[in-house]
């Protein structure tokens, strides 16, 4: 018995989480951490090819979206530690105010 072809919907699908993923597991070697957003990005990616057997498309996106809001957070804090890094006795106050240890 052959196994029936994908649909091209399903093909579609497929492409997409693979992309996904290859997105996922895309990062350039200078950025601060690298080792470790890598191995988040890689435990995100690992659940969705798990898990993405039953519903490509949706795993897909929801990668993608996670993959997003780490790249913004990623972002953000180096701003941060830039901003930081510049004018130390005003991070010290903010940190202070935040309850953060500096």
């Amino acid at each position: 018995m052959t196994k029936k072809p994908a649909t091209s919907a399903e093909a579609r699908d497929l492409r997409h989480l693979l992309a996904t993923v290859l997105d996922a597991l895309t990062l350039d070697f200078a950025i601060d951490n690298y080792d470790e957003r890598l191995k988040e990005r890689a435990c995100l990616a690992r659940v969705v090819i798990r898990d993405g057997l039953d519903e490509p498309g949706w795993n897909a996106d929801w990668l993608h979206s996670k993959l997003r809001a780490e790249e913004a957070d990623a972002e953000a804090k180096a701003v941060r530690h830039s901003a930081d890094h510049a004018f130390p006795a005003v991070a010290a106050l903010l940190a202070d105010e935040r309850g953060e240890d500096k």
